[in-house]
């Protein structure tokens, strides 16, 4: 009954017909029903609409205008019948748009935010049965109410290796800033951290379509894909991987909490132990930027790798907190 009044009211509203103390109970019902509540942009577009007889709105407005005409007095002139007439007829239309607008009124969506800490990794299971390790400070977000029943689309900040349930009606697509990725079913990788002046994709098995902008790559297995986002290339052309000695392919050697780097520069290689660590490093000059090391850094402390990098390089450092500083 509370939403035919409020409707009433709101027709009313519209046309003007509105006295101070119908004002005040048609604000009391929106505060104590605010799901009733619909835009005045709503409410000004129907009133505007032509009026078209119909059975369903003809019935609308004999049930409202039998609950409006006991509120008239005998000295009610017959202008002002006509116009609650008119009211009458418009709250039923505002009636029948409100039930249309309930039923297909966009729902919000749920964003469902999936992270993992600095210095370290975890392993989700998505709705739809998909395996996710996050690697540290990654982000994976998805829509709660509509992954895995319309569609199995992600966007990742970070990087990931996934192991996707094989879905061929539902294709599972990642986004990765302006790089998209697109599965059926298989295991893979996907480096896109912010800041990154790349994003690359590393494939174990099954087959992964990568697109920027207008070009894509279909990659096979061991395989893998590094694009620059600072610049343009005509073609991009993937890289053959070897495993190495344990069987694993390089680039994913974190999923066996390992850091591995191949005559990676000293400040890349500081980007990554940056993440590792959770420290920052601070150069000295910028020639320490530019050394190269290559090695891989397992269960060593930060204090344990830098040493084992001077073994290389000559270098010193200092470790204060959570800074690094890297002189001659």
């Amino acid at each position: 009954m509370n939403n035919d009044r409020i409707w009433v009211l709101l027709g009313k509203q519209a046309s003007g017909e509105i006295s101070r103390e119908e004002l005040s109970e048609l604000d009391a019902l929106l505060k104590e029903h605010p799901e009733e509540t619909a835009s005045p942009e709503m409410v000004a577009a129907i009133w505007h609409t032509p009026l078209q007889e119909t059975a369903a709105s003809a019935n609308s407005k004999t049930r409202i205008w039998n609950k409006v005409s006991p509120q008239l007095t005998s000295s009610t002139s017959h202008g002002m019948i006509r116009r609650m007439v008119a009211v009458a007829a418009a709250a039923s239309l505002l009636i029948a748009a409100w039930g249309v607008w309930q039923f297909v009124r966009p729902t919000a969506p749920v964003l469902q935010q999936l992270s993992s800490a600095p210095g370290g990794k975890s392993k989700v299971i998505l709705p739809d049965g998909s395996i996710v390790w996050l690697n540290h400070g990654t982000q994976l977000n998805y829509e709660k109410n509509k992954f895995g029943k319309l569609h199995r689309e992600v966007t990742l900040t970070g990087e990931a290796f996934f192991d996707i349930a094989k879905n061929e009606g539902l294709p599972f697509i990642i986004h990765a800033g302006k790089v998209n990725i697109r599965v059926l079913g298989t295991a893979f990788n996907v480096k896109a951290y912010t800041g990154d002046s790349t994003v690359s994709a590393t494939l174990v098995s099954g087959k992964i379509a990568v697109s920027f902008h207008e070009q894509t790559v279909v990659l096979q297995p061991k395989e893998k894909l590094t694009i620059p986002l600072t610049r343009v290339i005509p073609v991009f052309r993937q890289q053959h991987l070897e495993t190495d000695s344990s069987g694993q392919l390089p680039g994913i050697s974190w999923l066996n909490n390992k850091l591995a780097f191949d005559n990676e520069t000293f400040g890349e290689l500081a980007v990554k132990m940056h993440n590792w660590y959770g420290v920052t490093f601070h150069f000295e000059s910028p020639g320490l930027e530019q050394l190269r090391f290559s090695g891989i850094i397992d269960t060593e402390s930060l204090e344990e790798a830098l040493k084992m990098l001077q073994l290389s390089r000559p270098f010193n450092f200092r470790i204060n907190g959570k800074e690094v500083l890297v002189s001659n």
